[in-house]
């Protein structure tokens, strides 16, 4: 058997192994189980009468003076077995709600917090362990507005309290197409990178004056929540998955490719 020959016949035989390799590697996950847990920490207070307590689980701040109204921040958990799809749509990922009461000018309120969710994924189909969790901190600073009528532009009450996020940039943040934001992360597991998408329903990009009034520079992201109720925020996220070759399968398919190459270039050069 002739040299180049033997050489176009191995490069032939590479090839459809290394595409058969990557054919039978790990099959993607389809569904998962997923369970999201969210903790307030480091939170800071004005100067003022009372103080800021945590309950449950640091799941809720309050504030207030004495026995009067109280004002509160609070985050649900989720946990479900299955039901997030890869590639398929949203999923609740937990409320966020700011109880906005009118409370007393000499009051200590609520002046900063990092907001911490955890996620822990587990593969339902086909079943196996969960993933390490991953972790997404919002530091988050409030500013609690004096109801006096002397309100920011975009106020819908007398007048909306204001959060911003000051750690926004190093968040992944990417536009959702329609006004907000979604935050990114990507693992590979097997032969599959994935990506999980965040999103805050609600969270934008305030008008200049509501920055000012929170103390944030201009173009600031974060919330106005109306006074007298309650506001609520729906957190929700969804997954997708890309194949990506493995390095030992773009190895062989590389020889084989460069197999080929070199026979054809031999084969010219003996014509």
């Amino acid at each position: 058997m002739k040299t180049a020959f033997k050489r176009t016949l191995l490069s032939a035989l590479v090839v459809p192994f290394a595409l058969a390799a990557q054919s039978a590697s790990a099959v993607m996950i389809t569904d998962w189980g997923y369970e999201v847990d969210s903790v307030f920490s480091n939170w800071t207070q004005t100067t003022g009468d009372g103080s800021v307590t945590a309950t449950d689980s640091d799941r809720k701040l309050s504030w207030g003076v004495g026995s009067g109204p109280q004002s509160s921040v609070s985050i649900t958990d989720v946990a479900e077995p299955s039901g997030l799809m890869t590639n398929g749509g949203f999923v609740d990922g937990g409320v966020f709600t700011h109880t906005n009461n009118t409370l007393p000018a000499s009051g200590a309120a609520l002046a900063s917090f990092d907001l911490t969710s955890t996620l822990t994924l587990t593969p339902f189909a086909p079943p196996g362990d969960p993933l390490p969790p991953t972790s997404t901190k919002f530091i988050s600073f409030f500013n609690e507005t004096l109801n006096n009528g002397n309100c920011v532009d975009d106020s819908v009450s007398n007048c909306d309290d204001i959060f911003t996020i000051d750690n926004f940039e190093d968040l992944g943040a990417v536009d959702n197409g329609s006004g907000g934001f979604q935050f990114a992360s990507s693992f590979i597991l097997d032969d599959y990178k994935y990506t999980v998408f965040l999103e805050l329903i609600g969270l934008a990009v305030l008008d200049d004056d509501a920055c000012t009034a929170a103390g944030a520079a201009s173009g600031c992201v974060g919330l106005l929540t109306e006074e007298g109720t309650a506001n609520h925020f729906d957190t929700r996220f969804k997954i997708t998955a890309v194949e990506v070759p493995e390095p030992g399968t773009l190895a062989l398919l590389g020889m084989g490719l460069a197999g080929l190459g070199l026979a054809r270039r031999r084969k010219a050069a003996k014509a």
